[in-house]
């Protein structure tokens, strides 16, 4: 009898691994960005169920949480808006492809059924290492970056940028100016580094319209820092 045709045995194993890949669990830390989002009741929901975010905070991330690539798009839930049916608001988490452990930072937004809109951002140490500065411009001008002698674009869209002073704990000097007017200095101050601690930097107009200033918005996290406890699921069945 001839014999029947057999999938080659490395075809079979890299079926195996893709389907392994399908299901790979990816950390996932969430981001208020101000205090009106922090006081929201909101839900994300993943392969155990939906877990109610706690301690949302506009200075520093939540605990770490489970995602997994592949899946059906991770969402985040509004326990306290209604959706369709009665049923709680949704709104779906993309990442850009590659990203290996997303920050998922949560914005009012009116428009939306929820009130939210997500902007996602790795968070992975070997992408935004310890010490760096990740600068990420929310103006919506195009602006200048200078660490003592390092100068680097801030383009005028959310396009992380950053600045790595490297070497030990010390001060260093910190200056922003508008790329269309660089005898204009919007801000300049000392800044400390420390090899341990990485800063998120959120760049945004100041209150004052008039001189053209800017503000931070400063997340730093200290590498030694106990990570903060992942909360329990709130249903068990995965239904809001």
């Amino acid at each position: 009898m001839p014999l029947r045709h057999r999938r080659p045995f490395a075809a079979i194993l890299l079926g195996m691994l893709a389907l392994h890949g399908a299901l790979l669990a990816v950390p996932i830390r969430f981001l208020a960005w101000d205090d009106s989002v922090a006081a929201r009741k909101i839900g994300f929901q993943n392969i155990k169920g939906v877990i109610e975010l706690q301690d949302l905070h506009p200075s520093k991330r939540s605990a770490t949480l489970e995602g997994t690539a592949g899946e059906s798009p991770l969402q985040l839930i509004a326990l306290d808006r209604p959706g369709p049916e009665g049923k709680p608001a949704t709104l779906e988490i993309k990442a850009p492809a590659g990203i290996q452990s997303p920050l998922v930072l949560i914005l009012p937004d009116a428009k939306h059924l929820t009130g939210l809109r997500l902007f996602v951002i790795e968070d992975n140490s070997s992408n935004f290492g310890w010490g760096t500065v990740r600068f990420i411009n929310a103006t919506g001008k195009a602006l200048l970056i200078r660490q003592d002698k390092t100068i680097k674009a801030l383009p005028d869209t959310w396009t992380p940028v950053d600045v790595d002073p490297g070497g030990k704990a010390r001060n260093m000097g910190m200056q922003l100016v508008a790329r269309d007017d660089l005898k204009a200095i919007l801000y300049s101050a000392v800044w400390e580094h420390d090899p341990d601690v990485r800063k998120l930097v959120f760049v945004v107009p100041g209150t004052d319209v008039r001189t053209g200033a800017v503000e931070f918005k400063i997340i730093p996290e200290n590498r030694h820092a106990p990570a903060p406890v992942e909360p329990p699921p709130a249903n068990a069945t995965g239904t809001p």
